[in-house]
């Protein structure tokens, strides 16, 4: 296995992927690889799976009322929060 040393990282790029890491419950090495694999070789998309896990999740949202009094009002109620 080849082996890679990184250089001149900083210590934010560091820390976001250290937290990347936890939340995927991977370790740092396997957390750049991942994301390196997916730059690299990006897998193809089923959009039709796509669609469907979408349209799925918009199912159980309901109505929503994006008229523009409605999002005013909820923006307004959320600066008073």
């Amino acid at each position: 296995m080849t082996q890679i040393t990184l250089h001149g990282m900083s210590t934010h790029l560091r820390r976001t992927l250290e937290e990347a890491a936890v939340r995927n419950d991977r370790s740092l090495n396997r957390e750049i690889l991942t994301r390196l694999e997916a730059s690299v070789c990006p897998q193809p998309v089923d959009v039709e799976a796509l669609l469907r896990q979408i349209e799925r999740r918009h199912a159980t949202l309901g109505p929503v009322d994006l008229s523009f009094e409605n999002v005013r009002r909820l923006r307004d109620e959320g600066r008073r929060a």
